[in-house]
């Protein structure tokens, strides 16, 4: 599972400050296609209905938006809308469109298609849906072809952050990223094979010359499972730029390609794990009672040790976390939360106050059953399958036995999110954006992202309801500062219950071609080709 969280209101100290830019010049003989991987089929090239990394960097590619995020700034830019208004009470939002638009096969794009992609991205369905909260009430009109309105039934702070996730298609005909307003469209697809972009010729962006972007005739995107692969078709010049690096790769293919590399420092994601808390999961009774408990899930939590999983699984390009929000997160992120020590002792005692207690060198409960689950994650990717081992040595000196089990991503999606078939999960979540009203779609306890316990109908426990109210409060509040407070109460709320047992935050970690030119490396996703508009590529 990934979520890819898009957009920012705010100018943030990230990392290691400001966004580092690529002082590279331009090669001189430019080529006409770039290509890297993605680490597993698009789930979907639907843009309404993304909701994982890879179907996400296909939208981020071929989707044109009304607005977009300069991941370099931080700040909302004009896209497809030359401006927009939102009225004082903040219900309003007013769209004007450029003029002379069109889509990828030529055909105008006009306030009706736009309407036409809102109202799907509004509709139950549809991933971003929830970050209008109460999407069913917001209404959407055109008085003429070049204005769009969207009325809110009350005032979101930040609205503008969730129109970069919105792709406009052509009306009444969904296209499947064959027909686009972005930069590129999709000319073919391969299933386990590749993705190929092409270039869109009926772009509406161009250069200061007055040239048309994007730069580049096309992409293609690998599905490449075996990550290792990865680096020896870079050295190899096959790929240009690796958008993440493995940790465990990163220092070979430092020592092979020292100017390629980058270690930017923490990035906003999180790696965690957490246990199937649903009611409706396959799980005999006495699971469910150990998962649902709080002493059970903070014993758990007090015997991992991050330093080590930092350290041995992420080969120190990770940092230990102690809650969802990154500490590169400078203006939102806790800082009276302390950081989470190891503590057997305090862990057993925990275990004990719920009747566990060991039987030789196993933890049983109240009833006798052994403790043990089976921890899910996906297969191929190194740093979690070591993670895993990690933890299956750290909960043995409790007694708890762990199995691990690697699937293959779209399995595992399958396992988690459709059938809730599994006791314990372990993945990370991707946070392109610092605002933690981008985070609703994991909080809100009716949302199918709230992983534990996905679409609650009524939060299923009070500290849920608490949560659920603050995030409400703190999208609409009037100040950050009061923001802030509900945001730091969510945090310390979390760190309490460990719904998601937080265990590092992974370094951002990327590779790039000296042959680039014009790539800005970012914290916020997708990190090397957010302008890729502005990307050249060639053989010096």
């Amino acid at each position: 599972m990934t979520l890819n969280i898009v957009l920012v209101k705010r100018v943030l100290a990230i990392g290691l400050g400001a966004a580092l830019a690529l002082l590279l010049l331009p090669a001189p003989v430019f080529s006409q296609e770039i290509s890297w991987s993605l680490k597993n089929d698009p789930g979907t090239f639907d843009p309404a209905m993304v909701d994982e990394q890879a179907a996400e960097m296909v939208r981020f590619l071929t989707g044109g938006v009304l607005l977009r995020l300069n991941r370099t700034t931080q700040q909302v830019e004009p896209a497809l809308a030359a401006t927009w208004t939102v009225s004082p009470d903040g219900k309003l939002i007013t769209f004007h469109l450029r003029d002379h638009l069109r889509f990828s096969d030529g055909a105008p794009l006009s306030s009706a298609d736009v309407v036409f992609s809102l109202k799907r991205a509004l509709s139950p369905q549809a991933p971003v849906s929830e970050e209008f909260l109460d999407a069913k009430n917001v209404t959407v009109d055109a008085p003429d072809a070049l204005t769009v309105r969207v009325h809110l039934p009350k005032r979101v702070v930040g609205i503008g952050k969730i129109f970069d996730e919105i792709a406009i298609e052509p009306a009444n005909r969904p296209s499947q990223g064959r027909v686009t307003s972005g930069s590129f469209f999709v000319a073919d697809y391969k299933n386990g094979e590749y993705v190929r972009l092409a270039r869109n010729p009926n772009y509406w962006r161009h250069d200061a010359k007055g040239v048309q972007l994007p730069y580049l005739a096309s992409i293609k995107l690998d599905i490449l499972k075996n990550r290792d692969q990865d680096e020896l078709r870079f050295l190899r010049g096959q790929y240009q730029l690796i958008e993440s690096v493995p940790p465990d790769n990163f220092s070979a293919l430092a020592q092979k390609a020292p100017r390629a590399v980058h270690d930017l420092g923490p990035s906003l994601n999180t790696e965690q794990m957490w246990f199937n808390q649903s009611p409706a999961a396959p799980l005999p009774a006495f699971e469910k009672a150990w998962f649902t408990s709080k002493n059970f899930r903070n014993a758990v939590s007090l015997t991992l040790r991050r330093a080590d999983i930092a350290r041995i699984a992420y080969s120190g390009h990770a940092t230990p976390a102690n809650g969802f929000v990154s500490p590169a997160n400078k203006l939102w992120y806790n800082q009276s939360l302390p950081p989470v020590r190891e503590n057997i002792n305090t862990a057993l005692t925990a275990l004990a106050q719920d009747g566990f207690r060991k039987n030789g060198a196993t933890l049983v409960d109240r009833e006798g059953h052994p403790v043990t689950f089976s921890l899910l994650t996906n297969a191929g990717n190194h740093a979690r399958e070591r993670t895993a081992s990690l933890i299956q040595q750290d909960l043995a000196a409790v007694g708890i036995k762990v199995n691990v089990v690697t699937l293959d991503f779209p399995a595992l999606i399958d396992r988690l999110m459709h059938k809730q078939d599994y006791e314990a999960a372990l993945l990370g979540l991707t946070n392109v954006e610092p605002d933690p009203g981008s985070m609703m779609n994991v909080w809100l306890s009716s949302s199918p992202n709230h992983q534990w316990n996905p679409s609650e109908k009524t939060p299923a426990t009070p500290w849920e309801a608490e949560i659920d109210r603050l995030m409400n409060a703190q999208d609409s509040a009037a100040s950050d500062a009061e923001r802030k407070r509900s945001t730091d109460r969510v945090q310390q709320i979390v760190a309490d219950q460990q719904p998601f047992i937080y265990l590092v935050y992974p370094n951002a970690l990327y590779a790039v071609s000296p042959t680039l030119s014009n790539a800005y490396l970012t914290v916020l996703q997708p990190g090397i080709i957010s302008n890729i508009d502005y990307i050249r590529a060639g053989a010096k």
